[in-house]
């Protein structure tokens, strides 16, 4: 059996999967109603689509091996996977904090009411009693 034949295959899957992943990313981005939905959109299967593409790259460079000088290529791409994986929760935490106090989101979901128990007041204990 071929390896780099299989490599190949398998990198062509990643990438190709990964293109998907962001092609339906943007295609929600552009079709949801309120923030929260494009948050969501945003984030997940942007994130994951991207990781796939890098990891297809890589194996792809390591099999062709063009250059005597594909660990370094390797260690930016690892680079990339490390800040999308740190960016993409920071930014979607944000612009949810965002929608949430600007009244962004549909007023029909479950984002509407407020899920919080009330404050409860802590009484004095009466000395008297034991």
């Amino acid at each position: 059996m071929n390896w780099a034949l299989l490599a190949d295959i398998v990198s062509l899957v990643l990438v190709t999967m990964g293109a998907i992943f962001v092609f339906s990313a943007a295609i929600g981005v552009a079709r949801f109603g309120d923030t929260m939905s494009r948050v969501h959109a945003v984030t997940k299967p942007q994130t994951a689509g991207l990781i796939m593409c890098i990891i297809g790259a890589g194996i792809h460079l390591v099999v062709a091996d063009y250059n005597n000088g594909w660990q370094s290529d390797i260690g930016v791409l690892f680079l990339l996977v490390i800040f999308a994986l740190l960016t993409s929760p920071v930014t979607a935490q944000r612009l949810g904090r965002i929608g949430r106090r600007e009244g962004l989101y549909a007023p029909d979901s479950a984002m509407s009411r407020n899920d919080r128990p009330a404050k409860r007041t802590l009484r004095k204990k009466d000395p008297r009693k034991n």
